[in-house]
């Protein structure tokens, strides 16, 4: 049976390897001191987005098809608003005045996701005809504020053995088709790991 058109952006599944997973969550914070002015953070966030940095310490999610270095993926947020209420969100409204913001993200380089493609996948899509791993670029979505949650997805037409965002390890295991093999349903599921993870550099280029 074909999967609905559901997408969820990028999804916690495991730690690659050997190791424990812990699906360990790291913070992102503002001084509680500093009102964060909506200029600060302009961008909504939403549970499964791909962040990255840019001017003016700040972070928003990454655009579709950009070989950025990513920060890590947005797991929620913490702030208090104007009021001086504390709040905890599984998303960012963009243009919040806040103070303590606090931004949770997924950055360990060994952390996999699984992500709905948008259309149909032609092939297995774990290795090119040359024996290559392929990789696949994003395309932003429209998350929801009721849910929190994110939609991105994996673009099949962007898949080749070329530099991109994203490194397919296999078909998600609850998906129809199995690994290596031809699939002909719309929207598919994958496990995919993070390419251009900003933690695995060490020059301070955020590009």
């Amino acid at each position: 049976m074909a999967d609905n058109n559901a997408p969820r952006g990028l999804v916690m599944a495991r730690q690659n390897g050997s190791g424990s997973n812990s699906t360990g969550i790291n913070t992102i914070d503002w001084s509680a001191a500093v009102t964060v002015p909506s200029a600060a953070l302009p961008d909504s966030m939403f549970t499964g987005d791909p962040l990255i940095a840019y001017v003016s310490s700040s972070v928003k999610p990454s655009p579709a098809n950009v070989t950025n270095k990513t920060i890590g993926v947005f797991q929620g947020c913490s702030f208090v608003n104007s009021d001086g209420e504390q709040k905890f969100s599984r998303h960012w409204t963009g243009g919040t005045t806040a103070t303590d913001i606090k931004l949770f993200i997924s950055n360990n380089p060994e952390q996999t996701y699984f992500i709905q493609a948008s259309a149909t996948v032609s092939s297995g899509y774990l290795f090119s005809g040359n024996g290559k791993p392929i990789n696949c670029s994003w395309a932003t979505g429209t998350g929801s504020t009721k849910t929190g949650q994110g939609a991105y997805v994996l673009t099949p037409a962007s898949c080749t053995d070329a530099e991109s965002n994203l490194r397919i390890l296999r078909r998600a295991p609850w998906d129809t088709g199995g690994e290596g093999t031809a699939n002909t349903d719309a929207y598919p599921w994958y496990e995919v790991k993070l390419n251009m993870i900003h933690d695995n550099y060490v020059t301070t280029t955020i590009a």
